[in-house]
């Protein structure tokens, strides 16, 4: 009855070690949040334009002249080099070159205030009164590399938050590591990565690259488990069906030196 009594104990023991190795932990995103409690998100993460850049405009008016006037169209045989396929590029002095109005300083500024800059020039020069201006983004992505998927992203809205990123690129999978999540940034000469913990709310909310920008580059990098399955025995080890043999032959040593002992 006492030797029963150790292998249902040794059963017990071993069954609550696998289960509990079997819990995901580190899976689940924001998992600091509370509920119905709101969370401060920061007030500017418009996508800003930067030399490089390139940019569709197009002004719509009544007068049909003067909208084949200022804008360019696909099969525009304009030769200067701001300009291709109907985009302007932003010039490294952060500026475009615009039919009739000439250089116009784009840098710094978000899709609105390019359409409101050109709008007021048009009418303070008297060109055109009733313009209405839209801007667009043009051929501008952000970078997805790792356990989720990768690819370029194109950027069609004026805010993109991480979350969405990551979203936008299929979600990471199991094997990606959600507490360090690595977004490198240009900074003007330098690339600087940033480290983000999705599982916590404060983590992605405070963080400098909770709003995406043009080319970033978010690096989803594997867990331990992935990176244990890229070794030869990897993909058996710590497996459950690789701890129940061992526990199996565990309580098979124990009983057979136990029955020595009592021999």
């Amino acid at each position: 009855m006492y030797k029963t009594k150790k292998i249902a104990f040794l059963f017990l023991l071993g069954l609550s070690f696998l289960t509990s190795c079997k819990t995901p932990r580190d899976i689940a995103y924001l998992q600091d949040a509370m509920e119905n409690v709101p969370i401060q998100t920061q007030t500017d993460g418009n996508i800003r334009f930067q030399p490089g850049d390139k940019l569709s405009i197009f002004v719509h008016s009544r007068d049909q002249q003067l909208m084949n006037l200022f804008n360019i169209s696909g099969s525009s045989t304009m030769s200067t080099s701001s300009t291709e396929r109907g985009a302007y590029t932003i010039d490294p002095r952060g500026e475009i070159d615009f039919p009739v109005l000439g250089p116009i300083k784009v840098q710094g500024f978000t899709r609105n205030e390019v359409a409101q800059t050109v709008k007021t020039m048009l009418t303070e020069r008297s060109l055109c009164n009733d313009a209405v201006v839209t801007v667009e983004f043009y051929n501008m992505n952000f970078y997805v590399l790792g356990e989720t998927g990768s690819g370029a992203h194109p950027i069609s809205k004026d805010k993109i938050t991480l979350m969405e990123a990551v979203s936008l690129s299929g979600d990471l999978n199991i094997n990606g590591l959600r507490k360090n999540v690595m977004v490198l940034r240009q900074e003007g000469d330098h690339q600087i990565p940033y480290r983000v913990d999705l599982t916590s709310a404060n983590s992605v909310y405070n963080s400098p690259v909770y709003y995406i920008r043009q080319n970033d580059v978010v690096y989803v990098e594997p867990n331990n488990k992935a990176k244990r399955g890229s070794t030869v025995m990897g993909s058996s080890a710590y497996t459950p069906s690789f701890w129940i043999s061992m526990f199996t032959a565990g309580v098979s040593t124990y009983l057979l030196i136990d029955r020595l002992v009592d021999k």
